[in-house]
């Protein structure tokens, strides 16, 4: 991702969707893909055109889901993530808003650096966190985090604003708390 691009990232923690839901959402994905793609387009416009939809189902399970992984729930991991992605702000990008939920992790962050992809950026991230979240639960040898992450290029303001709000939400909407400012994992910084 360039400098100056705007991305919102959900990542989560490894097994928290059994392969079969995994499979499930997929094929729901394809079939609304086939259904809704237009003459005048491609499939790769009609898949870009649906993302979100296909985020909202996924993100709508892992917030309801009650099994798998909920090691976020530990209060010394909730805040081992939050201040790793503190310690990349400013000098890597500029952080405006996560959120820790007990098994995945929304944020909003303009990408600074040139000299580093993103990519490996959240890499390092994940990697640091990994490491010293399974030293605190005992654990060695085993992934925490899924390999794969969603990411999704924020191209205005009015997309901004609505995604800082579905991120403040989340725990909300996942019936954790009745006022995102009584969730102790979230951050905003919005100008």
């Amino acid at each position: 991702m360039p400098p100056g691009e705007t991305l919102f990232i959900t990542y989560r923690l490894h097994g928290t969707v059994p392969f079969a839901i995994l499979r499930q959402l997929q094929e729901e994905h394809d079939w609304l893909i086939q259904q809704n793609s237009r003459e005048d387009e491609s499939l790769e416009v009609a898949k870009k055109r649906l993302e979100g939809r296909y985020f909202v189902s996924f993100d709508q399970y892992i917030d309801t889901c009650r099994s798998g992984a909920d090691w976020l729930k530990n209060e010394e991991i909730a805040e081992l993530v939050k201040q790793s992605l503190h310690f990349g702000h400013t000098t890597h990008y500029h952080l405006h808003a996560y959120c820790v939920m007990p098994n995945h992790v929304h944020v909003l962050l303009t990408v600074l650096c040139e000299d580093m992809p993103f990519y490996k950026i959240l890499q390092r991230l994940k990697t640091y966190t990994a490491v010293r979240a399974n030293r605190l639960l005992n654990r060695t040898g085993q992934p925490f985090w899924q390999s794969e992450s969603y990411d999704h290029a924020v191209r205005n303001e009015k997309s901004f604003k609505r995604i800082v709000n579905y991120i403040l939400q989340n725990p909300v909407k996942a019936g954790l708390v009745t006022d995102w400012e009584d969730w102790p994992h979230s951050y905003c910084q919005y100008e």
